[in-house]
């Protein structure tokens, strides 16, 4: 008697591998956790804010100043990790990987600067740098990588 085989794909079946490579997923890994320290950053300098204010306004503003000034750093953390998240899950594509240099270009000039020109301890400059210089070489490389097939 032959062996009964099941008509309907499973689901581990129907579930495709991942074609992107390991660095996508070590960008994925990167960029979410520079988002969400970016975040937390901004929920304790909020909360330090509510330590002394007590009027609606103050804190309104605080928390603009905040998220608002912190948006211009995890927005663009997040959008890279959701392009790598992509790019391994799917492969990688030009137009998102050209997307994710566009994001990372004003934090490359931006952590350049908190670096080399700026009073500010090495020791917080220094994270922002590598960070963004990982991500942005992750993208290029990724890039050269999609004309070479």
């Amino acid at each position: 008697m032959e062996p009964i085989a099941p008509i309907i794909e499973t689901a581990h079946q129907q579930r495709s591998p991942a074609r992107g490579t390991l660095a996508d997923a070590i960008a994925t890994v990167l960029a979410s956790m520079a988002a969400i320290t970016v975040f937390i950053y901004s929920t304790v300098f909020f909360f330090s804010f509510l330590e002394n204010d007590t009027h609606i306004w103050g804190i309104l503003s605080a928390f603009l100043l905040c998220f608002g000034v912190g948006a211009f750093a995890y927005i663009p953390a997040t959008l890279t990790g959701l392009i790598a998240w992509k790019a391994y899950k799917k492969g990688a594509e030009k137009k998102p990987l050209l997307w994710a240099i566009l994001l990372l270009l004003p934090w490359i000039c931006l952590s350049l600067a908190l670096f080399f020109v700026s009073d500010m301890a090495v020791i917080y400059s220094a994270p922002t740098l590598i960070t963004v210089t990982l991500l942005t070489a992750w993208a290029l490389i990724s890039l050269r990588n999609l004309h070479k097939r």
